[in-house]
């Protein structure tokens, strides 16, 4: 796979696995392009996980497939906005990233320093830049740091609005194009050697950063508090719970909005989710794209829920497409529940606060039954099943507890 020639892209071109003892990896050089043209100083060597590259299968430790993806920044144990400027300590937290996003079932896959106490590799499925290596050799931390800021600056020159808030966003035109299968016969097991167990307070991705989540909480308390406080008394949950699950699902979105459109218009646009229609990705439940939902409700239904993704990507710069979106409402009610619920739906229901509010809790609500009364484990639930919900579940744990400071600083 090449480049194309247009915006930024980051190639990487696989060439060999490296073995040392137990220990193993895959090794590549990168290059950065800039509307085709080689930019000097941003190029050097890669570290990955070894292969095959493997996107089907969550948490499997291995490196992801060849292919071409987005560009994000995001938040977390790395982050591309805000990270430590500490020179003394290697692999302080937080440390440099850029998130990779249509992975498939792999999650939290990153560009970002090779650190401490996993040097010769910091990374299950995650990439590493790098000088060159021997097989013998481990990474530096700074100079992997150094790499990784320096592809993080150039990215901010070439799409700055990215970057003008803490949250997670589509680096516009900006692209990690992977090449290469090399293998050779290896024992699976030593792959497990490269998952730390070392405890970390914040996962590795989050879609906003500590005080973009302070400030989600307080302008949800300030427009919607009542409404919230009501809607929780003799729940098991609390405002935080709530807030947190709107951190996670659609404040990485609209929060940059909130000095320019008023609350109404905001939930309002809270329409998200192209997935299934958007190059790379698929979809198992219900609609898996939009001919699989025009087929089942028809032209005109389709044509009002196509608008309405439109109106929204409007509000982010982007094209219209004739893509039928599958996450509604501030807390994105998920559009395979028309079957049980088409007046949300046809009537624009999660133009109104307070229904979404009550769909959400109603949810939750069933969830806790069928985890006998485990609230993260029902929060789990709220987002589905596999690795993917076990982070969603992670995230929140993380926006509870900073939305919870946020209230209490009230």
């Amino acid at each position: 796979m090449a480049i194309t020639g247009r915006g930024w892209e980051l190639f990487v071109k696989r060439e060999s696995i490296q073995k040392s003892a137990s220990k193993i990896r895959s090794l590549g050089r990168y290059q950065v392009f800039l509307d085709g043209a080689e930019v000097g100083g941003l190029s050097g060597y890669m570290c990955e996980s070894p292969g095959p590259g493997d996107n089907q299968h969550a948490n499997n430790g291995k490196r992801i497939e060849p292919g071409r993806y987005p560009l994000w920044t995001q938040f977390g144990r790395y982050r591309s906005i805000g990270y430590s400027q500490d020179l003394s300590v290697p692999g302080d937290a937080p440390m440099p990233g850029i998130l990779i996003q249509g992975t498939g079932e792999r999650t939290g896959i990153l560009i970002h320093p090779g650190h401490p106490p996993t040097l010769y590799l910091s990374s299950t499925g995650c990439f590493n830049p790098t000088g060159p290596l021997s097989a013998d050799q481990t990474m530096e931390y700074f100079d992997s740091r150094g790499r990784v800021i320096d592809l993080i600056e150039s990215l901010r020159q070439f799409a700055p609005t990215a970057f003008s808030h803490e949250v997670m966003t589509r680096i516009s035109e900006a692209y990690l194009i992977v090449e290469g299968e090399p293998m050779e016969s290896i024992v699976a097991s030593p792959v497990r050697h490269l998952v730390t167990d070392a405890v970390i307070v914040e996962p590795a991705s989050l879609p906003l950063s500590k005080s973009a989540a302070l400030t989600c909480a307080r302008w949800l308390m300030s427009n919607y508090g009542g409404q919230l406080q009501a809607a929780v008394r003799g729940r098991p949950y609390n405002t935080e719970h709530l807030c947190a699950i709107i951190c996670q699902e659609t404040a990485y979105k609209w929060l940059k909005w909130t000095s320019t459109l008023t609350p109404k218009t905001i939930v309002e646009r809270c329409v998200f989710d192209a997935s299934g229609d958007y190059p790379g990705t698929t979809r198992g439940a219900f609609p898996k794209n939009t001919a699989d939902f025009k087929a089942a409700y028809g032209a005109e239904l389709t044509t009002l829920l196509v608008e309405e993704a439109n109106i929204t990507r409007r509000l982010q710069g982007w094209d219209d497409k004739p893509w039928v979106y599958k996450g509604y409402g501030i807390f994105q009610y998920d559009l395979q529940h028309i079957n049980i619920n088409p007046d949300f739906f046809r009537e624009k229901q999660w133009y109104d606060f307070s229904i979404c509010l009550n769909l959400a809790c109603k949810e939750l609500d069933e969830k806790l039954v069928a985890s006998k009364g485990d609230l993260w484990d029902a929060i789990r639930r709220y987002n589905g099943s596999g690795a993917a919900a076990q982070q969603y579940a992670s995230n929140v744990k993380i926006f509870t507890a900073y939305c919870k400071e946020a209230m209490d600083n009230q």
